[in-house]
């Protein structure tokens, strides 16, 4: 990719990024836009979320999505692996390992966030039967019992880690960088609202997950890229 288009790429997530962040700390920390969509699948008269346990949500939105999901990084390491003996997939060796690297990142990071947040999904919350207060994004919490362990979301992230995909395969591939780009988003659109009308996520969960997955990806792809560069340039500077 030359500079100059690189340049453009790199400021407009730059920018994207940084006025889609604060658009999710505003979200997150005013809660009505959660509170509104969320209370859409709630009932009011038993208290319950009446899709948190329908077989079909379990099985088909979570279970079998989120082993969709797990496939691509599985069939990603697999052919990375492969790519090292088998010569027709020599050309893909970077890409793939950029996916699988980048596409494990994100997920890891977001599991990790997850396992630290004190924030309580819906279904735990006091106004939808639960026990535990409904907390702003960055609410001084000293000491809670809250269950937690809500934020961001994680089983969207299995779906927009295949975002990764957009970033390892743009320069080398950009036909199938569309075709990641757009499965990232569909799956992963899935997947968040499967857990929004089970009950287990708010919007602004999983619209974090989105942001946390790019920003990892795009941050991975600059930093390879500027590697890039200044190998470039040593090697120039040697043969002189």
């Amino acid at each position: 990719m030359k500079s100059k288009t690189y340049a453009r790429f790199f400021l407009m997530n730059v920018i994207g990024l940084s006025i889609a962040g604060l658009f999710l700390i505003w979200l997150s920390n005013n809660g009505a836009l959660d509170f509104w969509i969320t209370n859409q699948f709630f009932d009011s008269v038993t208290q319950t979320f009446p899709f948190q346990n329908s077989p079909f949500l379990e099985k088909v939105g979570h279970t079998f999505l989120k082993n969709l999901t797990a496939f691509f990084l599985i069939a990603g390491i697999l052919l990375s692996i492969a790519s090292n003996v088998v010569s027709v997939l020599l050309p893909l060796k970077r890409p793939l390992l950029n996916f699988c690297l980048m596409a494990a990142a994100s997920a890891l990071s977001i599991s990790f966030l997850k396992s630290t947040s004190v924030h309580a999904c819906p279904w735990d919350l006091q106004m939808y039967g639960g026990q535990a207060p409904w907390l702003a994004l960055f609410a001084d919490v000293l000491e809670t019992n809250n269950p937690g362990h809500c934020w961001p979301g994680g089983h969207a992230s299995g779906g927009f880690a295949l975002v990764a995909g957009y970033f390892a395969f743009r320069v080398d591939r950009p036909c199938w960088a569309r075709i990641f780009l757009i499965l990232g988003f569909v799956f992963g659109s899935v997947m968040s609202f499967v857990q929004i009308m089970r009950g287990a996520h708010f919007l602004s969960h999983n619209l974090w997950t989105l942001w946390f997955v790019w920003s990892i990806c795009f941050g991975f792809d600059a930093v390879l890229r500027f590697i890039a560069e200044k190998q470039k340039k040593l090697n120039v500077y040697h043969l002189a």
